[in-house]
């Protein structure tokens, strides 16, 4: 907004009447069309149309995280209600350009920043109502350490938006974090909870399960695993429990979460409804693409696979370039697969957001066909069906 007398002056054509430039910056300022005046009114109360991505929810909402795997499905939900988006993020433009076309026409900007600039943090968040913190790293690198991103980055976030105003902030960490987990992972996403709710106390914290859908780091590894080696390696007895959930079913969550002010202060437990272990999700995986000779497992004792990650653990953290993903052979990730990873009845999950999460079977991992030995109709089941039809 044109809010000063000096910004109107320069605006206006030359010659124009100095008590008229005065007289027309009262009446904006009177206006205060974009201000937050109404911060304190719900955040749908300039609310128009229909609900679809043509409509006007009312909601402006910073996404951090927008260019991940959980991200991409949140901004598609997000935008599908009609809000405004300003998506911060260090890509570029060919890496985040399906993005732009999850809102209406100008209703999805980008931002470049990062995570150490807090000038450009603030910048990011001081026009929006919501704020959603997807943020997060698997592994880590020369340039970012799992405190860097799970911990001060959060931080600073939550002070910005207390500090600025912002209504709700919705900060995603995950299942199982904890102070006494073994997993660095798990250790540094608990500070950083601890870390928002001190800056931000009425934030949302949103806790999933390990994700599943195209792109996850969790079925899709088991797959390629399955199909590159004789035998897919698993850490230790692979009896660590887990309650996997669908991607888009955790973005629905957050949508329902960030269309919904009594969620705010809350922490929500987001997981599958049915319990698998590590050696469980593996057989699953290999029975689905139809694995010659399944099941082909390979028991790895922990400490070796610690040995045989730490040479290229050690080089993402020391050279000024791109190195192979290291999923599923960090020394975090190992860690991880001592402790069990269950819901607390008693903490809020989809039941409460009036959401049923889809099961594992079926449609949800229909992407794992691609890996299918010998192509989409080998196999026993395809070949049972060939002689039924016959």
């Amino acid at each position: 907004m044109l809010s000063s007398t000096r910004q109107l002056q320069r605006a206006v054509p030359r010659g124009f009447p100095a008590v008229a430039v005065e007289t027309l910056r009262e009446t904006l300022a009177s206006q205060q069309v974009f201000s937050r005046d109404a911060s304190s009114l719900p955040v749908t109360y300039t609310g128009r149309g229909t609900g679809g991505r043509s409509s006007i929810s009312g909601i402006t909402s910073t996404v951090f995280g927008s260019s991940g795997f959980l991200g991409r499905y949140v901004v598609n939900h997000i935008g599908k209600s009609g809000s405004k988006m300003i998506l911060p993020n260090r890509c570029n433009e060919n890496a985040r350009q399906h993005l732009k076309v999850m809102g209406d026409l100008g209703q999805i900007v980008h931002l470049d920043f990062s995570i150490r600039d807090a000038d450009a943090i603030k910048y990011a968040v001081e026009r929006s109502n919501v704020v959603v913190n997807m943020v997060g790293r698997e592994w880590e690198t020369r340039n970012f350490s799992f405190e860097d991103v799970h911990v001060e980055f959060p931080a600073k976030l939550a002070e910005i938006c207390k500090e600025v105003g912002v209504e709700r902030l919705v900060h995603v960490s995950a299942l199982g974090a904890s102070h006494t987990n073994p997993s660095k992972y798990y250790q540094t996403k608990a500070a950083g909870d601890d870390a928002v709710r001190a800056a931000f106390p009425n934030a949302t914290i949103v806790k999933p399960a390990k994700l599943i859908g195209t792109e996850d780091r969790l079925l899709n590894v088991f797959a390629e695993h399955t199909c590159k080696f004789p035998l897919a390696p698993l850490v230790d007895d692979g009896e660590s429990k887990h309650q996997p959930v669908y991607v888009d079913d955790v973005a629905l969550a957050i949508q329902a979460i960030v269309e919904d002010e009594e969620t705010a202060g809350q922490t929500f437990e987001l997981a599958g409804d049915k319990v698998y272990t590590m050696e469980d999700m593996l057989r699953f995986v290999q029975k689905t693409i139809r694995t010659p000779g399944y099941p082909k497992i390979l028991y790895v004792p922990s400490f070796i696979l610690r040995a045989l990650g730490a040479p290229h653990e050690f080089l993402l953290r020391k050279v000024p370039f791109p190195l192979p993903t290291p999923t599923g052979l960090t020394k975090s990730y190992i860690d991880a697969q001592s402790v069990n990873y269950l819901k607390n009845p008693r903490v809020p999950g989809f039941e409460q957001l009036g959401i049923k999460p889809a099961k594992l079977e079926g449609v949800v991992i229909d992407y794992l066909r691609a890996f299918r030995f010998g192509g989409y109709d080998a196999g026993d089941v395809a070949g049972h069906l060939q002689r039924q039809k016959s």
